[in-house]
């Protein structure tokens, strides 16, 4: 997206303006893990991938600002909601702007976001592969061919296996709280 397709289709406001808004309504656009571990206060969470489907949680009264990391997530959001008729702006820099300008940011549990976790998985596969394939065995490079056509197919389909995998990884469940853990009698819990 250009600078001036963005700023035409959704004007983007610094930090310290978001701030001075009365009305303004936060839509935080990052994943769940990402949007625990820091978000501003008061921002409703709804997902990027899920904002279609969820548009309807969206208050209608009120300016809506539309935020996520560095704030191209957010443009994309910010295009989602134009065509329901809503007249979104982007938060300029997104978090990291916020984090810069001095806001006040609310923290949680910090935690690698998944792509980042996808990114460790797929360097960690890779670098492994190669390396093996070098040094003990040339059948070893089947491991980087096998990450590679998962990006591959990531890049064409849109689904990521391996982001979805991740996602059900215990480490990455978020904890809901009151939620009282069940415990059977032969569990290690007792």
């Amino acid at each position: 997206m250009s600078e001036t397709a963005s700023s035409t289709v959704s004007p983007r406001l610094g930090a310290a303006q978001v701030a001075a808004l009365p009305d303004a309504v936060l839509i935080d656009v990052r994943s769940p893990i990402e949007f625990e571990s820091e978000h501003i206060e008061g921002a409703i969470n709804i997902p990027l991938e899920s904002l279609e489907s969820r548009f309807e949680e969206v208050p209608r009264k009120g300016q809506l600002i539309m935020v996520c990391r560095s704030g191209k997530r957010a443009e994309r959001g910010a295009y989602t909601l134009m065509g329901r008729a809503f007249q979104p702006k982007v938060l300029e820099g997104g978090m990291l702007a916020w984090r810069q300008a001095g806001m006040p940011v609310k923290e949680g549990k910090k935690r690698l976001s998944i792509e980042r976790q996808i990114q460790l998985v797929v360097g960690t596969g890779v670098l492994t592969g190669v390396i093996l394939g070098a040094f003990v065995n040339p059948l070893f490079l089947i491991i980087p061919g096998f990450f590679g056509a998962g990006l591959t197919f990531a890049g064409l389909s849109g689904t990521c296996a391996l982001g979805i995998l991740l996602g059900k990884a215990p480490w990455n469940k978020l904890e809901v709280p009151g939620a009282a853990k069940e415990c059977k009698k032969s569990s290690c819990c007792n």
